[in-house]
């Protein structure tokens, strides 16, 4: 680009206003994503990715895209409630999903019981009481947000892999949708060889979230992924109500973030040795 402008000749703007178009590296960045999407059919699903700034509005995205798929695909317009972990953090506590309120209790959503390390209880218990919450608030809830791998709370402290699996599967029995926020403990930082520990773990999410540092955390980048609904958001018109109007719209950005996504394979394998010592 500075060569052509030092040399008088036109070039491609380094950003473009979502509103005019959006640049020729989004093509590359989507086509560099979907390998590493943590579903196994994904070259036959109607899958889409809203590109946002920052982790916050990519669990909002994803959120909003989930809700109106399912009301959408079910007619359940009465599940609109999001559950959270009792000690969740998924951004801004006062503006964001999660289990902390400082300024007024956040009516739209729910906590679910979670392990702790400063609170022990068995799986069992545990199982328990997420069963009794489920129970009670399984009909109006619409999305249940899980962090496979804790970051800002829980002292970063891992899922029990079964425990984890045991729950998103209760919470599918019961119709809701599933959210894995891996702004924190995505893009191998989980210690697997995969992009995602949703992958990994053989989770199934119907949506996740990738954050900043898949451009290299220079350049404002992060998104949010569902499984299916593509389709049926754009025949209804749908668009995401919460975005930026530069998203997605710098090349910087989405060329880092394609090239984060092919070097990152040549990490896995000392990734995965890693995961083992720290384990």
């Amino acid at each position: 680009v500075m060569e052509q402008l030092m040399a008088g000749e036109m070039a491609a703007p380094l950003s473009i206003h979502t509103s005019a178009g959006v640049p020729d590296a989004l093509a590359d960045f989507v086509d560099a994503l979907q390998p590493h999407l943590p579903w196994k059919n994904s070259d036959e699903l109607d899958w889409c990715v809203s590109l946002q700034i920052e982790g916050a509005s990519a669990v909002w995205a994803a959120i909003d895209m989930l809700l109106q798929e399912l009301i959408l695909t079910t007619g359940a317009k009465n599940r609109k409630k999001v559950a959270v972990g009792a000690n969740s953090y998924h951004g801004p506590p006062s503006t964001s999903f999660g289990a902390k309120a400082p300024l007024w209790r956040k009516n739209h959503q729910l906590k679910y019981p979670v392990p702790s390390p400063f609170c022990f209880k068995s799986h069992e218990q545990l199982i328990a009481e997420y069963e009794t919450f489920l129970n009670e608030h399984g009909s109006e809830i619409g999305v249940i947000v899980f962090e496979p791998q804790w970051g800002s709370s829980q002292a970063a402290l891992p899922w029990p892999k079964d425990l984890l699996t045991t729950y998103i599967k209760m919470a599918k029995e019961h119709g809701i949708r599933v959210l894995c926020d891996e702004i924190m403990c995505g893009l191998g930082r989980h210690g697997q060889p995969t992009i995602f520990i949703s992958e990994a773990w053989g989770l199934d999410p119907d949506a996740v979230t990738f954050g900043k540092s898949i451009a290299g955390g220079v350049f404002p980048l992060s998104g949010a992924i569902i499984k299916k609904g593509r389709n049926t958001l754009q025949a209804n018109k749908c668009s995401v109500m919460q975005s930026h109007t530069y998203a997605g719209s710098s090349i910087r950005a989405l060329m880092t973030a394609t090239a984060v996504l092919k070097e990152l394979p040549n990490w896995f394998e000392s990734i995965a040795k890693n995961g083992e010592e720290m384990t």
